[in-house]
Parts: structure tokens; sequence; C-alpha cells
């Protein structure tokens, strides 16, 4: 397959740059259906919010869907206190120690509000929140608020409230370089999201042997909730999440061109079947599989199998580092994963 890496590129930066956390995910959704538009012969979204781009094939007999999902980690507000600090939890798995004191926009009602991930003055004693992480304790989202400048009743005005959403800084979601990777925040899974764009351009112009539906997923980070519904729902008995997969030395698992394709998770086994066909494509195209049994691990494709919603899943994972935080992925591998 013929894989257009500039325009790639060109689709990772634009998903990159657009908010999308679990639920609140309607600036992603616009952008998706716009970029669907010219790929599907249909396009819809259903009721969980999941983007679907149906592609017809030469038959109609045994059709399949690949499953990117568009939504990212990011924060929910737990309560404002009265001095405006505002509290937050994580939506997804977002570790506090990855983003550390960063700038962050709210989703107001009226707009985006800017934040700042804070700790506090570090010049302090024990006496002070970050005294005390100072001497060696281990940083947990409680200890941490975003400052806003704003006082509790302003906030109220402009719609923040326990639930509203948080999400990093735009200025902070641009595509980075580095060597023969590009690095960024929410490559999970905006990486996978432009690979099947990517695909579907070249499968609306050459058309597949049998029916293609492409779902952007919603809600992936916290359940892969979306998933379930639109893959249970589509006439597909096999599915393939397209996501970034952890490059560990736990896993053999490198971060290069080659793809890591899924053979086990958390939620159990991907098909066996699927994986060496994913094998034997690779081959003729030039490059290799990493297969990996994955811990700590899940995603759309299995989570809709052990939920009955498909019968077989498969994986195919660009290789990433520093997985839900700065991420680094090598770019043969983005490439390579869409071929």
């Amino acid at each position: 397959m013929t894989i257009d890496a500039q325009r790639l590129y060109g689709f990772v930066e634009q998903l990159l740059a657009a908010h999308a956390p679990s639920g609140a995910e309607s600036a992603m959704d616009a952008l998706v259906t716009e970029l669907a538009a010219p790929i599907g012969d249909a396009v819809w979204q259903d009721a969980a919010d999941n983007i679907i781009i149906h592609i017809k094939g030469q038959s109609q007999d045994q059709p399949v869907a690949a499953v990117a999902h568009k939504d990212e980690i990011a924060l929910i507000v737990k309560r404002i206190d009265s001095d405006g600090k505002i509290r937050v939890q994580p939506l997804g798995g977002l570790h506090p120690w990855a983003l550390g004191e960063s700038p962050v926009e709210i989703l107001a009602r009226d707009g985006l509000c800017p934040g700042v991930l804070s700790t506090g003055a570090k010049h302090v004693s024990t006496e002070s929140p970050a005294g005390r992480l100072k001497d060696g304790q281990p940083l947990k989202w409680e200890q941490m608020w975003i400052e806003t400048r704003l006082a509790a009743e302003e906030l109220a005005q402009r719609g923040i409230r326990a639930g509203t959403r948080v999400v990093i800084a735009g200025k902070h979601k641009t595509l980075w370089r580095l060597g023969d990777c590009v690095c960024g925040y929410n490559l999970d899974c905006r990486a996978g999201l432009a690979a099947m764009l990517e695909v579907g351009l070249h499968l609306r112009e050459n058309r597949p042997a049998q029916d293609v539906y492409l779902v952007a997923s919603s809600s992936e980070e916290i359940g892969g909730h979306g998933a379930i519904y639109a893959l249970g729902r589509l006439p597909v008995d096999a599915a393939v999440a397209v996501d970034i997969a952890p490059a560990a030395a736990e896993y053999g698992t490198a971060n290069s061109g080659d793809p890591i394709i899924g053979v086990r998770d958390t939620r159990g086994l991907y098909d066996a079947r699927i994986i060496e066909r994913f094998d034997a494509l690779a081959a003729a195209c030039g490059f290799n599989i990493q297969t990996a049994v994955l811990t700590s691990y899940s995603s759309d494709s299995s989570i809709a199998k052990t939920s009955g919603a498909i019968a077989r899943a498969a994986l195919i994972g660009y290789p990433g580092d520093n997985t839900h935080g700065y991420e680094i992925c090598a770019w043969d591998g983005i490439v390579n994963t869409a071929r």
C-alpha cells in the first residue's frame, strides 16, 4: 500500500491541536467529520458519539472494522475551593508526575479558560504543600490544583464546576521532531486516527475486497465505551484497533519502524489468525512486526471482544515511549502501521 507520508504528517498535526477529553469531544468531532468527508461512501455519528466511515468494497460479505479513538487523557474538575483553587481528578490514565506544573485549558461554558496546574512555591518548609513534596513524598492529584487568578464566583459565572473538563493547553499540543521520531501529547491516539484516515483515502481510490468500517471511537480512555456500542451494532465480526503501543524492555519491543502487534493484553487474547496475516503483509511490505504480551494495557478491540460486541480482535500498535505522557514515536512506525 502506498502511503502519502506528508499528508499523514499533516493529519497528525491537525488532530493533535484539537481538544477532546472523554465525553466532551465536539471539537474533534467537527474536525474528523470534515476530514472524513472525501473518504466515506457514508459518514455518520452514532448515539454514542462515534464517527463511522463506511467504505464500500467489492463484496458485502464479511465486512471488517478498524477503530482508533478520538478522545484523550485529561482532567475533570472535582470541586472549586473558596479561594478559587480548582481541584481535579484524572479522566483516564493520567499521572500527576507525567504533567507536573503545566499550562492547561479549562473547557468553560463561554470558551477556553487558561490555568496552570500547580503545587505552590518551592522555597518553603514542610508546613506548605510543596515542602512535603521536597522531602520525597509521592506526588498525588490531591496535592495539585489549577490556578486561574479568578475568584470562585467568577469561575461559577463561566460555568466552571464539578464535571468540567480540563486539557493540556493548546500551545503545548504541537508536533515536535526528535531525530527519526515525532513527539507530542496525545499521539495516543491522534497518530492512530491519522493513519486510519490516510488508509481510508487509499481504500476509497482502491476498492477493498469487502466493506470496511472505520470507527473514530469515543471515550476509549475511560473504558472503551464508544467502541463497545459501535462495534456491537455494525455488521462486523472482527475489528482491528489502531493505537499506540509501549516500547519497553519488559515486552522486548523497540521504538522503531516495526509495528507492535498485540498477542495478549489485560482483557484477553488477540486473534492468532489475524496476527499471522499481519506478519505476512509486513514481510511483503519490507518490514517486520513485533509481537507483544502486554500488561497494564487494553484497546478498543480487546474491550469490545470481552464485552461480546465482536468475535475477533486485533491490535496494530505504533511504538511509543513515554506513553500517557509526552509521547515519543518513531515516525516510520506510524507510517508502517498505516501501510
